[in-house]
């Protein structure tokens, strides 16, 4: 019976660990996703900050919104095929 609890002893903390492991990479990730965007945010603004004019800026920004969502669905697809 001993042997017992303590070979369920090992598995509970084997799989703690594992728990533990894929907590930590689930937050690695989401801390780079939630970085990736300021860093879109980032880059809008400077653009907008920039001596440009009206028509320029606009398209320019435009243009930078539209590659960030390709890149987030490039991301969900990803996502989805590991998934």
């Amino acid at each position: 019976m001993k042997f017992l609890f303590s070979k369920k002893s090992k598995q509970i903390e084997d799989l703690s660990e594992k728990v533990n492991r894929l907590n930590r990479q689930l937050y690695y990730n989401k801390k780079d996703d939630i970085n990736d965007f300021i860093s879109i945010l980032e880059q809008i603004q400077e653009t907008n900050n920039q001596n440009l004019q009206w028509k320029k800026r606009q398209c320019v920004i435009n243009n930078e919104i539209d590659l960030a969502l390709e890149n987030y669905r490039n991301k969900i697809l990803e996502l989805d095929i590991n998934a």
